[in-house]
């Protein structure tokens, strides 16, 4: 219980005021066929109307791409708990498979549970059986901390259903992640810690290096500890202790914003096509501190949303606040293109969505929102047709 509460107040501080969706979450396990009917146990993190365990999916008819994530050496999926349920709260479905879990992992094998639970949780969205059906991007990306981090590597080199590649604290394997990172065709995100002595930093920086795509981040924490992306795990940071390297002053929740704030916006344009989430990963990447970073990206590395250039500057000429700035204590009248129904979306300067509502009105919407902290807002704006608008807006 204890353990629930901490993970439930890093969430909290991290989300604070969060409305967008709420986490569901269910255990599933899958069967691989061309791996002799290989069981794959799997924890399921979803977006959901209510929280809980085995709820509906989220109401509505809204599409969500899927997020593969692999654990680290001996670590169970619940160390990410925090990842699945920020990444559910987004509009991701999360699938964390438990396999491989002895003290002799077999890390092809754990590789290959990552590829096909991506193509197979996105194939639920043709099964009427299914609680996704119709629901699901085919979209996928594949994640992992430590062995894990290490396993998306070898998944993203063998598999073309894999659309992105992100990893904390990623970690040799073998066969060699290292050597697996130079097939790899699709963007990257590779985090990790100045502080780690289990998986120095040093052997991320490599695997980022040799990745040929010309779309590629590397963020390397000051002062993160390995064991920080798994929420100090116990089993984790025990061999941190006997590492002599289980003393930082981050915290896990210094770690988690500063992930947050690049992951979202990564995973909006790589998945979902945002364009808005290029400028936000660009603007997020620039104000991020505390961190030694680099990045390349001479190719566009999706084509993202929206419908004619014409239609996409209009909604953002027609779509304005007032008043901005704005005090904490007001709310702000929103102005409309047209009298079609609108979705509105705030999100936070992390990324994080923070509420949500359809209007139908032209003009003089007042937005029902409490503004939680001073500090930048995005408003999104989606048309009957994809065409968005986007206004930054300061609260003091």
């Amino acid at each position: 219980m204890k353990r629930f509460l901490f993970v439930s107040a890093i969430f909290l501080s991290l989300n604070g005021w969060a409305q967008g969706y709420q986490s569901g979450k269910r255990t599933v396990t899958f069967n691989d066929p061309s791996r002799g009917n290989r069981s794959i146990p799997t924890e399921l993190y979803y977006p959901s109307s209510v929280s809980g365990s085995n709820v509906p999916l989220a109401s509505g008819v809204e599409s969500f791409p899927v997020v593969c994530f692999a654990h680290g050496f001996l670590i169970s999926p619940d160390a990410y708990t925090w990842l699945g349920d920020s990444l559910a709260r987004n509009g991701f479905i999360v699938v964390m498979p438990s396999t491989e879990g002895s003290t002799s992992p077999n890390h092809a094998a754990f590789a290959a549970d990552i590829s096909f639970l991506c193509d197979r949780v996105m194939s639920l969205n043709d099964s009427s059986a299914s609680f996704l059906y119709n629901r699901v991007v085919k979209r996928s990306a594949a994640g992992g901390h430590s062995m894990g981090g290490g396993s998306s590597f070898l998944a993203a080199a063998s598999s073309s259903k894999i659309n992105a590649l992100f990893n904390f604290a990623a970690a040799e394997t073998n066969p060699s992640a290292q050597q697996a990172a130079l097939q790899v065709q699709c963007p990257a995100l590779v985090f990790s810690g100045t502080s780690d002595c289990i998986v120095p930093p040093a052997t991320q920086q490599t695997m980022y290096s040799n990745i040929p795509y010309n779309c590629k981040t590397y963020i390397n924490i000051t002062g993160a500890l390995h064991c920080h992306f798994a929420n100090n795990n116990s089993t984790c940071a025990l061999g941190q202790v006997f590492s002599g390297c289980n003393s930082s002053s981050l915290t896990v929740a210094n770690v988690f914003s500063k992930t947050m704030s690049l992951l979202i916006p990564f995973l909006n344009l790589n998945l979902k096509r945002d364009c808005y989430a290029k400028n936000q990963f660009s603007d997020n990447y620039n104000a991020l501190t505390g961190v030694q970073k680099q990045t390349v990206c001479t190719i566009e590395p999706v084509e993202c949303n929206g419908t004619s250039i014409n239609e996409r500057d209009r909604e953002s000429r027609a779509f304005f606040a007032y008043p901005n700035p704005v005090a904490q204590t007001q709310r702000i009248t929103l102005k409309i293109p047209d009298n079609s129904s609108r979705q509105l979306q705030i999100y936070s300067s992390s990324g994080s969505l923070l509420f949500q509502t359809t209007v139908n009105r032209s003009t003089g919407y007042t937005l029902p929102f409490q503004w939680s902290s001073p500090g930048l807002y995005w408003i999104k704006s989606i048309g009957s047709k994809g065409e968005t608008g986007y206004i930054k807006l300061v609260v003091y």
